[in-house]
Order: structure tokens, then C-alpha cells, then sequence
């Protein structure tokens, strides 16, 4: 029953730290493109290539931070309901 108590906060804590790493992610994403290539190729100019290699990366990177913060949440949060 303890389990079942504690789960649902667990499950907002995951949550939050999935999209909070999400977003960090796509910010960084976005300040190192703009240092490195100038502006995100948002509009129709901009070169095929140049946007497909810009939504690659960005949600490469945006995912790996997803699942790198979900999973460090959940285990953090196993380890205080084992204690």
C-alpha cells in the first residue's frame, strides 16, 4: 500500500524531470547552433539540408536528455523508497 502511495508523486517527479531536461536540451540545441552556423533554419530560405540536420540533431539530442533524466529519476526515486 506504501508503494501505491508513494507512486503517483514519483510519477510527476519523473515526468517534470524528463521535460525540464527536454527543454534544456532543445535550449542548448538552439544556443549552439546560432554560435556555430548563425540563425535556426526556421523558414522556408533555409536549405533542405541544413533543417533536416537541424531537426536531427535537435531531437537526438532532446530525446537522449529525456530518457538520461527519466531514468536517473527513477532510479533516485527507487532508492528512497528502498531507504
Amino acid at each position: 500500500m506504501a508503494e501505491q502511495a508513494q507512486a503517483g508523486p514519483n510519477k510527476v517527479i519523473i515526468a517534470l524531470a524528463a521535460i525540464a531536461a527536454g527543454a534544456a536540451a532543445q535550449r542548448a540545441v538552439s544556443v549552439l547552433w546560432r554560435t556555430v552556423r548563425g540563425p535556426e533554419p526556421s523558414d522556408d530560405d533555409s536549405p533542405l539540408g541544413e533543417a533536416l540536420v537541424f531537426a536531427a540533431v535537435s531531437a537526438a539530442t532532446v530525446a537522449a536528455a529525456k530518457t538520461w533524466a527519466t531514468q536517473r529519476a527513477r532510479r533516485r526515486a527507487l532508492s528512497k523508497q528502498q531507504t
